[in-house]
């Protein structure tokens, strides 16, 4: 394998020369090389350096194996496009050893993750198989599916990552046997290997994926805490026969079901004792209906008011005594008076009413019984009206594959309805899928007039991507001392990535009036001080001398 650079796994230009490993940056290591930290341009990379044999390589060696390895990840993982998929930026090679750089998860492996909640866990498990899924809908087996293989982000979300053994097969439910003459036994590691594939003819199919992930919930879900029924899941993924277990689809569906008849007794009991209502849910009751009654715990004063409007078939009066019913303001809680009403109001086309109604069907909210099928015809009927939360809801669905099948195309055409219609969250949505190219063709001008629309609302999130594209140069001129300007108005909204942004920037002296040393070490502070790993490794660098003053 010659010397290369792939620009198109490149998307903030040139990687220019990859830094050695050093102690001080490992990340892990394991039989075949390191992995460690690559900080370029305010990022932190990954960069993992696999021993290879130098010069001559015997064909069918171990090391030519390796390079094999090697080769396939790069081609596998260049046709993946997945946002929860590790993506790999660049790869090269010297005499001893192959580079390659991906992705930084900052929250470590799943192998590592220590005090993960039970919720955490849940979905954690629901995120894998979601990826799975989505894999094996390319014709692509992972087969190497473990714990230190599934990577965490600040915020806990799962990625895939490791293809150097994974397979291109014809079709999802196809199988492929080994190539007896090359391998002796069958790859990934022993503990995770499927019963099938420990046999005189060994086949791998999906079903392989799903054993090991059986194994992984083995790990994260065993415990006290664990309701029977996870477990039955669990035990369903690890049956011998590989035709009697659960798909990955099926896995997602299981586990939403548990969670509703576990959860939904526990739910609708604390919601009956809160006395007050939290900020979210009066943010659902604060509207200003065409009953003329501003919805908040002052209405139940009126609710003979409101239920002569009702009766007369007023929608708004009928959507705010559903909601009453609901959270039990002024009278009693009950859930199902409170869907009647919001059933009436939503058949009679009253866009909120059939927006709320649908994400309360949705979701099984507040002890209310789950119908997904009429969820998404209320949500949808909403939409279709231009009811923004509708919309949005409706796109993250489809971005995350929620209740409805994985598409970003899908999602695209909803975030940009509610984006149209005023939606903060969604033009910021619609300008993120421009950035990444999801759903759409890539496009940074149509991404930054929708950061630009997000702003409007002063939302942190927006500042800090435009920030992102003055620095990059993308859809504008490369600019540092705009893409700072920006950062600052993220970072003085408290936004941890723009205050490291900054103080990052105060240090170099690049973007900013004249080098700051004071002035970077008290934003990366700030940073730190709210968990941003990237300015506490830089602070650490700094105090240790490894970063030049």
């Amino acid at each position: 394998m010659s010397k290369v650079l792939i620009d198109q796994f490149q998307p903030w230009g040139r990687l220019g020369e990859i830094p050695p490993y050093t102690p001080s940056n490992l990340i892990g290591e394991g039989s075949s090389g390191v992995v460690y930290r690559w900080y370029k341009d305010g990022r932190q990379m990954a960069v993992k350096r696999i021993r290879v044999a130098a010069n001559h390589i015997k064909k069918d060696s171990v090391a030519s194996i390796c390079i094999e390895d090697i080769e396939r990840e790069i081609k596998i993982v260049s046709q993946l496009t997945h946002k929860n998929i590790i993506q790999c930026f660049g790869v090269d090679r010297d005499a001893n050893y192959v580079f390659i750089v991906t992705d930084y998860a900052e929250g470590g492996s799943l192998k590592d993750a220590l005090g993960l909640s039970w919720e955490d866990k849940k979905r954690i498990v629901v995120e894998v198989a979601r990826r799975l899924a989505y894999l094996h809908k390319q014709g692509i087996i992972h087969r190497d599916i473990k714990a230190g293989n599934i990577l965490l982000t600040k915020d806990k979300e799962a990625k895939l990552c490791d293809f150097g053994i994974a397979k291109v097969i014809a079709s999802a439910t196809c199988v492929c046997s080994f190539d007896r003459q090359k391998k002796k036994s069958p790859k990934g590691t022993p503990r995770f290997i499927a019963p099938e594939l420990i046999s005189i003819k060994p086949e791998y199919s999906t079903m392989s994926d799903v054993y090991a992930l059986g194994v992984v919930m083995q790990d994260l879900l065993c415990g006290d805490e664990a309701p029977r029924d996870y477990l039955d899941i669990m035990e369903r993924c690890l049956v011998k026969d590989p035709e009697k277990r659960l798909t990955v689809e099926e896995i997602v569906k299981a586990f939403h079901d548990v969670h509703r008849d576990h959860d939904m007794d526990t739910d609708n009991n604390q919601a009956k004792t809160e006395q007050t209502l939290s900020a979210d849910e009066k943010s659902h009751l604060r509207c200003s209906l065409n009953s003329g009654v501003e919805v908040d715990t002052k209405c139940t004063d009126k609710l003979g008011q409101l239920l002569g409007y009702a009766g007369k078939g007023d929608t708004a009066a009928q959507t705010i005594l559903g909601y009453l019913h609901l959270y039990g303001i002024g009278v009693l809680s009950d859930n199902t008076k409170a869907v009647e009403w919001l059933q009436m109001a939503a058949n009679e086309g009253f866009a909120i009413a059939q927006s709320d109604l649908g994400r309360i069907l949705l979701t099984g909210e507040m002890g209310v019984p789950q119908d997904h099928s009429k969820a998404l015809d209320l949500l949808e009927a909403a939409a279709n009206q231009g009811d923004t939360d509708a919309c949005t809801l409706l796109g993250q669905m489809n971005l995350a594959g929620e209740y409805v099948e994985e598409n970003d195309e899908e999602a695209m055409r909803w975030f940009r309805k509610a984006a149209e219609g005023g939606s903060t969250q969604a033009q910021y949505r619609v300008g993120q899928m421009y950035y990444s190219g999801w759903g759409v063709e890539q496009n940074y001008t149509e991404c930054r007039k929708f950061m630009i629309m997000a702003t409007s609302q002063e939302l942190p999130a927006a500042y800090l991507m435009l920030g992102y594209l003055y620095r990059f140069g993308r859809g504008v001129p490369q600019d540092d001392s705009e893409a700072v300007k920006w950062w600052l108005k993220a970072a003085e909204k408290g936004d941890k990535d723009g205050q490291y942004n900054v103080g990052f920037h105060y240090i170099q002296g690049s973007g900013v009036e004249k080098k700051n040393y004071y002035k970077g070490r008290e934003w990366l502070q700030k940073a730190s001080e709210q968990g941003q790993e990237m300015a506490q490794s830089l602070l650490e660098a700094i105090d240790q001398g490894l970063y030049p003053n």
